[in-house]
């Protein structure tokens, strides 16, 4: 990569990342998932592993290194809870407990991940940013809607009577 695409690329990931952390508002007041103990635990370990590879993401996509972009990729998508080894009960728990938005959201989160390999593999610098900052939004939508207690910036604002 040169340096003249570089440093737009560098500022174009920090910049996304920063704005879309704070930029998903909810569409209806947050819903905690009340799932057991053990199946709480599983999704815990997902969002942990998840976030790792988002979180390295960041200097693997400015410096171009295409491999570790691709491998990340492949490790978020592979940490869909959906397709782990549950026992029938888990698998159960989960259809009745997640709401259809949150499975619609984590199947797009997922396959966005994918679409990021892609874009490395292809080497698109450009493409790899537009695919990471789509990855990125998935994340605040979901949290937005059924974490903001663990993420209250998420929180709708009070209103203050005067």
């Amino acid at each position: 990569m040169s340096r003249k695409t570089c440093i737009p690329v560098l500022a174009g990931v920090l910049a996304l990342a920063a704005a879309l952390a704070h930029a998903a508002e909810p569409t209806a007041p947050s819903r905690a998932l009340q799932l057991s103990p053990g199946v709480k635990a599983l999704l815990t370990a997902e969002m942990v592993e998840i976030a790792r590879g988002v979180q390295g993401m960041t200097l693997s996509i400015a410096s171009a290194d295409w491999a570790s972009i691709q491998s990340i990729s492949t490790r978020i998508h592979a940490s869909y809870i959906l397709e782990r080894q549950l026992t029938p009960a888990q698998a159960e728990e989960l259809e009745r407990a997640l709401p259809e938005r949150f499975k619609e959201l984590d199947a797009e989160f997922h396959a966005r991940a994918l679409r990021l390999g892609a874009a490395a593999a292809a080497h698109d610098a450009e493409l790899v940013v537009y695919q990471y900052s789509r990855l990125i939004e998935s994340c605040t939508a979901c949290h937005a809607a059924y974490a903001a207690a663990r993420f209250p910036g998420f929180a709708a604002p009070t209103s203050h009577a005067h």
